[in-house]
């Protein structure tokens, strides 16, 4: 139940605008993620259990959390786990207006997944907050995932009844509202192919700050590459769940790597220091090829 996956629900609507087959558009959006009025979900897992897998805008709810303590059991414990009051807010909101949307044995059903999904986050978290799905067993992680084809359907509805939260955007459209060079790589591996390069932004964010999502496909495989600016350099972190992460140095960019998450994809996150006005931004690839080939792709983005 990677926020990739997440994502892709939120943005089922936009994809619909876009050329290609309804199976291509799919796997397009499985590689998209961005930052929208939450923090990461690095040091806010929890947070994202319930605000991500329920899949809908905020709007004017304020002043209760009945509906977050039924999962969280109170806000203490929202926040002892890595979450903040401002978030277990935005958790309720988008509770309250999945209850708006969902009958009361649809909402009891929903309620229940989410409750079992942040007991995995749990499992998974370490300490400073990262995911690492090797903490779970093998029956475990199966259950995880099989989480979020559960959800789905509650998700589907909620989102036919509200409005996209999230603009697409041209990568010339976010360039202009970005700091760091928006770039394609200039090297992919045999075969594959550009399908699709946009921006996704959110709709309720003051500082629009775009994500860019840029995907090629070989057959039933796909590689996504996003950009990102980053507000922390220290905040290295990989978009979704992966096993045997690991922090080195790649031709002096910090970088991270992880194999294999739920979609057979490794994932690779590349950290692109300031320089000058140019803010500084996260690269991240993921697709099922071996290290040094999303090594190589990292590189010919920034080494331009």
């Amino acid at each position: 139940m990677d926020i990739e996956n997440r994502l892709r629900q939120i943005l089922k609507a936009e994809a619909e605008r876009m050329k290609g087959t309804p199976e291509m558009r799919n796997r397009i959006l499985s590689s998209i993620s961005y930052k929208g009025e939450q923090k990461r979900m690095k040091k806010r897992l929890i947070a994202g259990v319930a605000a991500a897998a329920i899949m809908i805008p905020t709007a004017g709810f304020a002043g209760y959390s009945y509906l977050s303590d039924g999962i969280f059991g109170s806000q203490e414990n929202f926040v002892a786990q890595g979450g903040t009051k401002a978030e277990y807010q935005h958790v309720e909101e988008k509770l309250a207006q999945a209850k708006r949307v969902l009958n009361s044995k649809e909402y009891k059903e929903m309620e229940a997944l989410l409750k079992e999904a942040a007991g995995y986050h749990a499992k998974m978290a370490g300490p400073d907050g990262t995911l690492d799905a090797s903490r779970l067993s093998e029956e475990e992680k199966q259950r995880y995932n099989q989480l979020e084809k559960e959800l789905a359907p509650y998700s589907a509805k909620i989102m036919a009844a509200e409005e996209s939260p999230v603009d697409t955007l041209t990568l010339e459209e976010s360039q202009k509202l970005l700091t760091f060079p928006v770039r394609k790589p200039t090297y992919v591996p045999e075969g594959y192919v550009l399908r699709t390069e946009v921006g996704a932004v959110s709709k309720d964010t003051k500082e629009r700050k775009p994500v860019i999502n840029i995907y090629y496909e070989k057959g039933e495989e796909g590689l996504g590459i996003l950009q990102q600016e980053l507000e922390d350099p220290d905040d290295i972190h990989l978009f979704g769940t992966y096993s045997n992460i690991k922090e080195y140095t790649l031709e002096g960019f910090q970088a991270l790597y992880g194999e294999k998450d739920k979609r057979n994809a490794n994932g690779l996150s590349l950290i692109v220091p300031a320089k000058g006005k140019q803010s500084a931004y996260h690269i991240h690839v993921s697709g099922p090829l071996p290290k040094a080939e999303l090594e190589k792709v990292a590189l010919s983005i920034v080494q331009q």
